[in-house]
């Protein structure tokens, strides 16, 4: 039976898992533990799969690592918004933006590890407090997804111009895995939507009182960023990836938008949260927008909304006077996050973000070939086929023997390949054809003239 990680080392490597401060991530013992939980994450995903006993979810339970596997999200989450400017800042064309994508990648393999634990409520029991932290981290991650397809992430790709087409692969990583975790979320969200009388009141509640849930899955469900419309046709996300919809299929509803509605469907007829859910005017409305996306097709294959449904419609026609008869005003004292206030007091500490990206800067702004290329090395045992090819797909570096290095891994020879304006040695691709090879952003952007009708005709044909 095939396994990512063996039995034997099941219990050392969930043991292994620990908290780190902003300043210790790209260090020795934090790569450590970054493979570690990408392997846990493999393997919890296989286990569910194939209907096994999920050792790795009863491990992280019993040893009480979902509250370490939050703070890893938060700490990922802090590092990549107020660390990585800083670090920009110092070196605006870092040498091998792999090594910061790994970073990146540990938060998306956290969240995938906790996604698929969190559908236990023997999980979302063990929780505890810092489910109120999880809470906060995955209503943020929805919305910035929301921001994200608001701003045109999901338009046609032929529809590029060049600001997109020269957008830098660094930042395009940081979209791509925004969206993957934010839609991840989704899932976490129905989980404790699903087992709320099992998750601490403070946190239940602020599902509903501090982020309104329920509006957030009518602005998602609203947007739609599931499905994409390409020059292939209809493509939705499944899986963490695109994949094109034929015939019937298009009329299927996927996990994502199911989800939603769930979760929209749990909190509203939760009788304790919407004690404190004022359902004013306002809200009604919001609310009522997403009666006409309940249509039949949806309804049939989700028989549970119906009843959704008939609840929307009811208090969509209840007269404003009665909407607002009573207002829900009880006191309560609630516990507040802490997770992500501790990462940034103890930063703080040593003096802030600027001190801790500067500290970072022989990590992650390294020139040194011998150490990249041994990180590399590295990185190419830790990860499996499919993470790797990912990885190697999104990997930028200069130095001779790293672009030999990749350049043997996506070819399957020593063929280095050439820049499209300056004809230096080159590794970074197009990110649209997937064609034309550039040394630098600088070079994408002076050859975007010439190089615009080529790559619309490929993205075409």
């Amino acid at each position: 039976m095939a396994n990512f990680v063996h039995p034997e080392e099941l219990t050392y490597f969930i043991d292994t898992i620990r908290p780190f401060q902003l300043v210790d991530i790209g260090s020795t013992k934090w790569f450590d533990v970054h493979e570690m939980i990408v392997k846990l994450s493999q393997q919890a995903i296989l286990e569910a799969s194939e209907h096994r006993e999920e050792e790795v979810k009863e491990f992280l339970i019993a040893r009480d690592k979902l509250k370490v596997l939050i703070h890893e999200a938060y700490s990922i989450f802090l590092w990549k918004t107020r660390v990585l400017p800083h670090l920009l800042e110092i070196d605006p064309n870092p040498q091998a933006t792999f090594l910061i994508y790994t970073v990146l990648f540990h938060e998306g393999a956290v969240i995938s590890l906790l996604d698929t634990t969190l559908f236990h409520l023997s999980a979302c029991e063990a929780l505890q407090d810092a489910a109120i932290d999880l809470v906060d981290y995955c209503a943020l991650a929805v919305s910035q997804v929301i921001g994200l397809v608001s701003m045109g992430y999901l338009e046609n790709l032929s529809k590029l111009d060049v600001e997109e087409a020269v957008l830098s692969e660094l930042e395009r990583q940081k979209r791509d895995l925004i969206f993957k975790i934010g839609m991840r979320c989704i899932s976490i969200l129905c989980y404790l939507a699903e087992h709320a009388d099992a998750i601490p009141l403070s946190a239940s509640r602020r599902m509903v009182v501090t982020h309104d849930v329920p509006w957030l899955m009518v602005d998602f469900l609203q947007f739609k960023p599931w499905q994409r419309c390409s020059n292939k046709g209809i493509e939705r996300f499944i899986d963490d990836k695109w994949i094109l919809m034929k015939g019937d299929e298009i009329a299927k509803v996927t996990k994502h938008e199911a989800q939603s509605w769930f979760c929209m469907r749990q909190l509203l007829f939760n009788k304790s949260l919407m004690n404190s859910y004022e359902l004013n005017e306002e809200r009604r409305k919001h609310l009522a927008k997403c009666l006409g996306l309940l249509h039949e097709t949806v309804l049939d294959q989700l028989p549970p909304l119906v009843e959704l449904k008939q609840y929307l419609c009811n208090f969509s026609i209840a007269s404003s006077t009665n909407a607002n008869t009573k207002s829900k005003s009880s006191l309560v004292l609630e516990e507040l996050p802490e997770i992500r206030e501790k990462l940034i007091a103890e930063s703080e500490l040593i003096g802030g973000f600027p001190v801790v990206a500067k500290r970072q800067e022989d990590i992650f702004l390294c020139t040194n070939n011998d150490k990249i290329f041994e990180m590399a090395k590295r990185l190419n045992t830790a990860y499996n086929t499919d993470l790797l090819a990912e990885l190697e797909e999104k990997t930028t570096v200069k130095d001779a023997d790293i672009q030999e290095f990749v350049a043997k891994n996506e070819d399957g020879n020593n063929t280095i390949q050439k820049c499209g304006q300056c004809t230096a040695d080159a590794v970074k691709k197009c990110a649209n054809c997937k064609f034309t090879y550039y040394c630098s952003r600088k070079c994408q952007v002076e050859d975007w003239t010439k190089h615009k009708v080529n790559c619309m005709k490929t993205l075409k044909s």
